[in-house]
């Protein structure tokens, strides 16, 4: 009996953190990584914030250097192209001088969404919004490679792992984005 009792409580015990993530000593998995995500969310934000930017003003070039492979424009901007298959879906820019947004551009160079990355370090918290100033999701970044993101009421939208986007049900879609080369 006792044999049973301790086969059940190791099964039980391994199964329970099976979905954690560790990093630096700290584990996170769906719900907890969601608990620090909506911590004080700003729900709306002021257009002019980011009303120079509904327009990609290097629409042209940035395609150009996409379809070349050129990922950073030295002391400018780095971009972040989007796939589905082989097809372009979108691109994100980042502006040095201001790395802590993201502007995420459709093929048009029109802008979509954009980000404002809380701090500097992991684990960390990106908000997304809408071109007018609505939250749409929220991110929590473990580190590098790994994120949560969650719509605005807190349902899990994806969990990027490396280059890879996984849906709610832990299918891997074949959406990737280029990563550090």
């Amino acid at each position: 009996m006792k044999k049973i009792l301790i086969i059940f409580f190791v099964l039980i015990f391994n199964c329970a953190f099976a979905q954690d993530t560790v990093k630096a000593g700290v584990k996170y998995n769906e719900a907890s990584a969601k608990i620090e995500a909506f911590k004080d969310v700003q729900r709306k934000i002021e257009k002019d914030f980011f009303r120079d930017y509904l327009k990609d003003i290097n629409y042209e070039e940035n395609l150009e250097l996409i379809e070349k492979k050129v990922y950073l424009l030295e002391g400018k901007r780095s971009i972040c192209p989007f796939y589905l298959r082989k097809s372009l879906l979108s691109y994100a820019i980042v502006y040095l001088n201001e790395p802590d947004r993201v502007y995420y551009y459709n093929v048009l160079g029109n802008l979509v969404k954009f980000d404002i990355i809380e701090n500097k370090t992991y684990p960390r918290r990106t908000f997304g919004y809408s071109r007018y100033g609505n939250l749409v999701s929220v991110a929590f970044e473990v580190d590098g490679d790994e994120q949560f993101i969650y719509d605005k009421k807190g349902n899990l939208i994806a969990h990027w792992s490396g280059s890879n986007m996984v849906d709610e049900k832990t299918r891997f879609f074949k959406i990737t984005r280029i990563t550090k080369e």
